[in-house]
């Protein structure tokens, strides 16, 4: 099993000078290493179709891009599970003072529920988030994950989202689902839609953190 990890929004309270309303953590979760084939060759596509020489980043990337993207992507066979927050709703002083502390908690919250499903798994994240998300190292994402459900990771990685397709899919997937629940701005559910079969239990999870 491999997952691979991005967020989208941030962590700050500073919504008067444009903090995110929510943040959103993605795990996109692949059983079997092929359909990790088929989507480089899949994203490789839509790329030279569009002449998109750019990684793929939900924020950065122009609506139709977005929809071949999704539509390129379609057969492939993985699920998901994430989490959003709605930040208003937090108070603890903890995480209000540290955008680090609070994507700690999500990336936490996210890989600890696995409810059984997720074992034993190969984690990817992008290298240039590790002092987004406040990591020293792997070994912390292994302590929290497994201390939570032991057996749930075997090994965690950093790697380049320029070069890496697991992690720019979950970019997208982890960017359509902010823009759907977001609030300030103007949300559109339409790519959450696309993805939210994959997003059912058992082998998903779209979690609304309170």
């Amino acid at each position: 099993m491999h997952i691979f990890i991005d967020d989208s929004g941030d962590g700050g309270f500073k919504f008067e000078s444009g903090s995110s309303s929510h943040l959103v953590m993605a795990a996109c979760v692949f059983k079997d290493p092929l359909e990790i084939q088929k989507l480089k060759a899949c994203v490789s596509g839509c790329a030279t179709q569009n002449r998109h020489r750019n990684e793929f980043k939900y924020s950065k990337t122009k609506e139709r891009l977005k929809d071949c993207f999704f539509e390129c992507t379609s057969d492939i066979d993985y699920s998901i599970r994430a989490i959003h927050i709605d930040k208003k709703n937090i108070w603890a002083p903890k995480y209000r003072s540290s955008p680090s502390a609070l994507k700690n908690l999500a990336i936490s919250q996210l890989l600890s529920h696995g409810f059984g499903h997720i074992r034993d798994a190969k984690v990817v994240i992008d290298g240039q988030d590790t002092k987004a998300f406040g990591i020293q190292d792997h070994q912390y994402i292994m302590r929290v994950a497994n201390n939570g459900a032991p057996g749930t990771l075997s090994q965690v990685t950093f790697a380049d989202s320029k070069n890496n397709a697991g992690i720019q899919l979950a970019d997208m997937v982890a960017g359509a689902i902010n823009r759907a629940v977001r609030s300030g701005k103007p949300s559109d559910p339409k790519h959450l839609d696309i993805l939210r079969p994959r997003t059912y239990q058992p082998h998903g999870t779209l979690w609304g953190f309170r």
